[in-house]
């Protein structure tokens, strides 16, 4: 056990067990079901299996049994006490991470609604220090920004959260239609989070280049999160004053040389408009891993004013925070971490203030 405690930005929600769909009463023919698929568990969401069993950027072959924990409060209790984690960020689950691949629109509404009154009521039940991110979804913006402004006065709400692409490239957080969406998160003084996953027949242009998962895994957060990235840092209406981004499980040793090329193209090839690099140490907070090679260089060239903390728990390849805070406190002491805390997710440090 540390000296420091931790705010955590990124622990998973266990979204996908029937019985909590049932009692709010959702739809029968919609609720996701948990089934067994050639041996392996799986979720079943707008008829298709998820993780994706097969073909191009399939996800995890041992499907819905990836998980260290089942995201209780009973194991999540002994792993932030373990950790010295105060508070921490519930982030979308196996069903949050595929929604938005359910092609009929009033469904998959209908689901993000039903995600998002489920994590609400899930803090809210909660003895531990838990809050909630309002995901959103890239494909119905407009439908997504009047939901978030129903939840404006949640105590437990401190994040909206979205894919980092659409169903299609046609779908894109660079678009206008996004825009309300942004403002009214940076309105309610609230970060975007940006969080991707393999196999939930997202666009991901990298990971459809593979069949192999190691492959897909490798490429599908970075390769979604470069596409995010890009858009965010080259919008054409810019990002809202005082809007934080937060970039999840992307990795971050690609992030200073994608940032570099693309401020040094824009500035030859683009309308002069404000350098992608100025966007980024403006805007954007990442989430280092301190298994990532090269990390410690990434850090230093993007700024210990970046760093956040996030664990992953329950998944497979959940951080310890005793690792963490060996490679990176050097970079970024508890106080720099803290107070980066305090700029980018000001409701979560409160909550325990």
């Amino acid at each position: 056990m540390s000296d420091v405690r931790l705010y955590d930005c990124d622990t998973h929600f266990t979204d996908h067990l029937p019985g909590l769909w049932s009692a709010i009463g959702f739809p029968a023919d919609e609720t996701p079901e948990v089934v067994t698929a050639q041996g392996t568990t799986r979720l079943r969401l707008g008829g298709r299996l998820f993780p994706r069993p097969d073909g191009p950027g399939h996800g995890n072959p041992k499907g819905l049994g990836h998980l260290i924990g089942p995201g209780e409060d009973d194991d999540r209790a002994a792993f932030m006490a373990k950790h010295d984690i105060a508070a921490a960020v519930l982030q979308p689950g196996f069903v949050g991470l595929s929604v938005q691949a359910v092609a009929d629109a009033g469904a998959r509404r209908r689901l993000f609604d039903g995600y998002n009154e489920l994590a609400a009521r899930s803090c809210a039940a909660s003895p531990l220090a838990l809050k909630w991110a309002f995901l959103a979804s890239v494909e119905d913006p407009e439908h997504s920004e009047e939901a978030l402004r129903r939840y404006a006065q949640d105590e437990n709400l401190v994040a909206v959260v979205v894919r980092p692409t659409g169903r299609t490239p046609s779908v894109r957080l660079r678009s206008p239609a996004v825009t309300p969406l942004l403002e009214t998160t940076a309105r309610l003084r609230l970060p975007l989070m940006v969080h991707g996953g393999t196999g939930c027949y997202q666009w991901s242009p990298l990971a459809e280049a593979y069949e192999d998962y190691a492959m897909t895994h490798a490429f599908g957060h970075m390769g979604e999160h470069m596409v995010a990235l890009a858009d965010l840092v080259t919008r054409p209406d810019g990002l809202p004053d005082g809007l934080g981004v937060v970039m999840l499980e992307s990795g971050i040793t690609w992030i200073p040389s994608v940032l570099g090329r693309l401020a040094s193209h824009t500035r030859r090839l683009g309308d002069g408009a404000e350098s992608p690099l100025e966007v980024f140490h403006r805007h954007f907070a990442v989430v280092p891993d301190p298994d990532e090679e090269h990390v410690e260089w990434a850090v230093e060239q993007l700024g210990a004013h970046s760093v956040l903390f996030g664990s992953d728990y329950p998944h497979w390849d959940t951080v310890e925070a005793g690792g963490w805070l060996e490679r990176f406190s050097p970079l970024c002491p508890p106080d720099q971490l803290a107070a980066n805390t305090d700029r980018f997710v000001p409701a979560l440090r409160g909550a325990t203030a």
